[in-house]
């Protein structure tokens, strides 16, 4: 997957046709993957390369200047995620604040009709352009135009609610891991650095601070080190957090290992009579 970073500046030719999903696509969950989907079918039918576009920071860190903003995929993790579901290329805005005051009509001139984007898919909720005054129904009206095609993906739902990088923020912030893979397709995980080695089993690690961690407490995990994956527990602490590995007996300071919330171990508590 190629992978081009832009500003709200960048200047945009000789693009070859292709079928562009648009969206902040933070988690890559079960409903941004329905998108990229639609959009590689309607790249196949029309002989185009499948194309995202997406943002980089979140707007809110812009606008509402949430600067210790936590993510469920930070933008590296994200542009794997995306290249995972089989997206040909990937164009990174950087949103500051240029970019948050433009009209949503020039974003479409620039970003779309500029791009030389022939179909162009969303989420039923999407919007856009400054103050996010644009939405699906101004993509529909220029659609109409005859400038570009149009697919408005709806709403993917578990349980009768919407699956949605929200919902997905929520259930990390209450340690309810076990119900992730309804939303995300699969376990929720982070990637650390693993600081010392306590003991044969016993590891403290520190994770990115762009990550959205779970509430502080014991977890079930899988370990991914290198090709090879191990069950163990994480407790989530304030700063450094302390992960024991099953049937492991190796060091491995400094490395990079990526950790899986499988679930939140529930300690009982005793009452003494």
């Amino acid at each position: 997957m190629e992978v081009f970073y832009l500003t709200h500046s960048s200047e945009l030719k000789n693009l070859e046709s292709h079928v562009m999903a648009i969206g902040f696509f933070d988690g890559v969950h079960l409903g941004h993957q329905a998108l990229f989907q639609h959009a590689k079918d309607k790249a196949a039918e029309q002989q185009m390369k499948c194309s995202a576009f997406t943002f980089s920071p979140h707007p809110d860190e812009i606008i509402k200047g949430d600067s210790d903003r936590k993510y469920l995929t930070p933008l590296e993790e994200k542009i794997e995620k995306i290249k995972e579901c089989g997206v040909d290329q990937l164009f990174v805005m950087n949103f500051d604040k240029a970019f948050a005051s433009l009209p949503p009509l020039d974003f479409i001139e620039k970003f779309i009709a500029g791009m030389n984007v022939k179909h162009v898919v969303v989420g039923f909720d999407f919007t856009f352009g400054f103050k996010a005054e644009g939405n699906t129904t101004l993509l529909e009206e220029e659609s109409n135009k005859g400038k570009f095609g149009l697919t408005v993906v709806p709403k993917k739902v578990y349980r009768n609610s919407k699956i949605s990088s929200t919902a997905t923020r929520k259930l990390v912030n209450e340690g309810n891991v076990e119900h992730i893979p309804h939303y995300l397709g699969m376990n929720y995980q982070i990637k650390a650095i693993v600081d010392d080695t306590k003991s044969d089993n016993n590891l403290s690690v520190v994770a990115s601070d762009r990550y959205m961690l779970p509430k502080r407490g014991m977890y079930e995990v899988e370990v991914v080190i290198g090709n090879e994956t191990y069950s163990g527990e994480l407790r989530l602490l304030r700063a450094n957090h302390e992960l024991f590995i099953y049937d492991f007996n190796r060091s491995h300071a400094k490395e990079e290992l990526t950790i899986k919330f499988l679930n939140r171990l529930r300690v009982k508590k005793t009452v003494l009579v």
